[in-house]
């Protein structure tokens, strides 16, 4: 008798790790393996993790793409032979999935995109977060910190290439959409204001984010003028586990709505998290004690855009963006080193 528990999501980084505590709720609740099927950056989330016998990874954009490529993966799930899966992720690609995997039991929530090719639908809640939406699939649960897992050497990688840092924020800058991106130049004021007071500046983000961290580094070693603290770009030097290992060792995080802004909640490490198109009302937001969201106080009747963002502003001006100030963010970071000697001088 099948007894495997398959999850699903294929969708956006911080999407995946919102869904890794209905791993620990499923381990607890079901008989048998729990097994993940993500996306190839989604694995990387997820993998070394103890209640996960296999990730699985769609690549539907490369190797798995077209019919051809979710075939084969059809028949690699009929092969498992699940007893039930729980999908998070709303699209029609992955009900079509599953369906032809022929897993008997289906769970997804009401809005999913070809919804009658579930077994079992579960309401949406919108007013939830997303970790205590994702644990509805499972019979409802409270909110928990998600986890990643590094392993000992991508913990000691991390540890050598922040060797030296005593005390410093870690910025993380980029998101694959423009209108989720505090603009370039207001980071960078982060940055040059933390190196002109003797704080070390950490900047995370993935080899796509080169050239944006680039000019962010550039910009606040000009503007401090004489630094007293350094600055260290790690764009495209660490993979996920990686980064989560050297945010662990951040005194704050500064982000976007993306990613990093998960892992340094699953870091339990503080964040000042500035949201620009998206509301935190969407439930994405941190949820940890120390965090706090920055965003337009004013009203934009054009706010929110859309659920992710766009390439561009919609309206041309990029008021949710460019309203949040260089000071309100470092207020926000200087209360969470209370015990950091600092000036209230902002470098802009």
């Amino acid at each position: 008798m099948a007894t495997a528990t398959l999850l699903v999501d294929t969708s956006f980084l911080g999407d995946v790790l919102c869904a890794e505590p209905a791993v620990r709720v499923a381990a607890e609740k079901y008989d048998g393996e729990v097994d993940f099927l993500t996306s190839p950056g989604g694995a990387q989330m997820l993998r070394n993790h103890p209640q996960l016998g296999e990730v699985i990874v769609y690549d539907k954009r490369k190797a798995d793409r077209g019919l051809l490529g979710m075939l084969r993966l059809v028949k690699r799930l009929r092969q498992k032979k699940y007893a039930r899966v729980i999908c998070s992720h709303r699209s029609w690609r992955t009900a079509l999935l599953l369906k032809l995997a022929n897993i008997p039991v289906r769970i997804a929530f009401d809005n999913a995109a070809a919804k009658w090719m579930y077994t079992d639908l579960v309401e949406y809640h919108t007013d939830l977060h997303e970790i205590e939406r994702n644990l509805q699939l499972l019979g409802g649960g409270e909110w928990m910190r998600p986890q990643l897992h590094p392993s000992e050497e991508e913990k000691q990688k991390a540890a050598q290439l922040i060797s030296g840092f005593d005390k410093f924020i870690a910025i993380a800058p980029g998101s694959i959409w423009a209108t989720k991106r505090w603009p370039e130049q207001y980071f960078a004021g982060v940055a040059a204001t933390a190196l002109r007071h003797g704080l070390a500046v950490v900047l995370l983000g993935g080899p796509d984010d080169r050239v944006l961290n680039n000019g962010i580094c550039t910009s606040a070693l000009t503007q401090a003028l004489n630094p007293k603290a350094p600055i260290l770009d790690l764009s495209g030097k660490t993979n996920l586990r990686e980064s989560y290992a050297v945010i662990k060792q951040a005194e704050v995080v500064v982000s976007n709505d993306s990613a990093p802004m998960h892992m340094a909640v699953a870091a339990d490490v503080p964040v000042v998290a500035v949201f620009c198109s998206t509301l935190p009302e969407f439930g994405f937001a941190p949820r940890g004690e120390r965090d706090v969201v920055l965003e337009v106080k004013e009203k934009l009747e054009c706010r929110p855009c859309g659920m992710h963002g766009h390439p561009s502003c919609p309206e041309g001006h990029f008021h949710c963006g460019t309203w949040v100030t260089v000071e309100s963010v470092m207020e926000e970071v200087w209360k969470r080193l209370p015990d950091f000697e600092h000036q209230t001088t902002i470098i802009v």
